[in-house]
This record gives structure tokens, sequence and C-alpha cells, in this order.
């Protein structure tokens, strides 16, 4: 079964898809394809095991710093299965602007596919998340269909004047980019987080935001537009965005 995407518009940006899943796995298992809605692996995959015996400081690497250390905070039960892991298998993706989001569905199946092989955990660093089997089974697995807002995150920072920063992660997993509002007020923070979802969803399904667009939603000032900046080498993103003002 295809996933269209219904707003699809092409562009000369790039998929960037990036799973580890850690565990114990057990090697040469078929993968089923009616079992896991799969069909191919999608062009330009690398899939690479790292173990105890090879490069340990590249996997050790995913468990240091801020995102796991607020893992073994909130979910220490997960993380130390993480910790004991002897290994983890990387899927990587990279390929041009599609008109559908089957390499999604396959990439998902082929994860899915690990988890059940020995996997205990799935780290998706461009969201941001660590996702126990439970959570990715009923997340991202079950609902047979694109999940979208389960791939992006909307961060929210606090500037130093006290207004609010909503920035999003995880849209290049789309060929997109993320999105960034700043100088947002409490009046405001409800309908600027309806609007990101709005983009987010438009642009999964492969709308494009214009540069210079100009933003017409009930409740928000009628002078906010959109600016494309950045690069995939900014680390707030990890990606190009759209920046979008005020005024």
């Amino acid at each position: 079964m295809t996933w269209e995407r219904k707003y699809f518009l092409p562009t000369d940006s790039d998929v960037l898809s990036f799973f580890v899943i850690f565990g114990e796995f057990v090697d040469k298992v078929k993968i089923s394809a009616s079992k896991y809605n799969f069909t191919e692996v999608p062009q330009n995959t690398d899939i690479s095991k790292y173990h105890d015996g090879t490069s340990p400081e590249y996997r050790d690497g995913f468990r240091s710093g801020y995102l796991w250390q607020e893992l073994c905070i909130e979910n220490p039960e997960l993380a130390r299965a993480v910790a004991i892991a002897p290994s983890c298998v990387v899927v990587r993706t990279e390929l041009d602007d599609k008109e559908a989001l089957d390499y999604l569905r396959n990439i998902i199946g082929l994860v899915t596919h690990f988890l059940d092989s020995g996997g205990v955990c799935v780290y998706e660093p461009q969201r941001f998340k660590w996702w126990s089997p439970g959570e990715w089974y009923e997340s991202v697995f079950l609902p047979k269909k694109p999940t979208p807002y389960q791939h992006t995150v909307v961060l929210v920072s606090k500037q130093e004047d006290g207004k609010l920063w909503y920035h999003t992660r995880g849209l290049r997993l789309f060929a997109r980019p993320d999105i960034s509002v700043h100088d947002v007020t409490e009046e405001n923070s409800k309908r600027v987080h309806e609007m990101i979802n709005r983009f987010i969803e438009y642009q999964a399904y492969g709308g494009v935001i214009k540069d210079g667009q100009h933003i017409r939603m009930k409740g928000l000032p009628s002078s906010m537009w959109c600016e494309h900046r950045g690069c995939e080498e900014d680390p707030d993103f990890n990606n190009r965005h759209v920046e979008i003002h005020w005024e």
C-alpha cells in the first residue's frame, strides 16, 4: 500500500532518516514482507551493527549527554536496558525528495524487524526520542499509516526577555525544513503551537512553504510571514528551517 503525500510538490531537499536500535540481535533472520508492511530496503540505506568488539566509542556516544541523562531520570528501566545492551544497529537512509512516503513505511518495517530480533529500544536522534518497544509498536508501527507527529517534536525554550521560542525537530525525515517562531507570548502560545502542528502535517504530506509566504490564521496577526534560513549543520535543528516573523 502506497503512503501518498497529498500536498506533494518536488523540491531539491534530501531525506535523512536515522534510527539506532539497541539490543542483542539474532543474526541472519529474513524479514517478513507481510508482517512488517515491507517491500524493499530503500535506496542509499546503510545498515551497520556496532558491538563491544567494534567501535564501542561510536555506540557509547549515543549513551552520553543531555538526552541520555534525561532518559536515565525519566525512564531508568529503559535506560538500564540500553546501558547493558551489547550491540546497536544503525539504520541510516539518504534520499532525494519523494512523491510518496513508502521509504518511511519500509524503514519503519526494518526498525520493527530489528526490535523483534533482539532489540530493547529505538533511539531517534533527529526527533530527540528514546522509544520503548511498546511505545514504538503502539505509536509508529501498528497504525499502518504515516504518523508525522510521532517523528517530530515541538520544543519550547524561554528567551532572556521571558518570551518563548517555539521550534521543531525531525522534519528532515520528510525532506522539509523545520519551523521556528521567536517572541511568542503566553497569550499566543496555544495558537502558535496549533499553527506549527498544521505546518508539520502539511510538510510531511509534501507541502512546500514558500519563502516570504504570509500566514492567515484566526487568532494570529495577519502580518506574520515566513523566511527560509539555515543549513543542515545548524545544531538547533540539524536541518534548514523556516523562521516565522511577526511583522
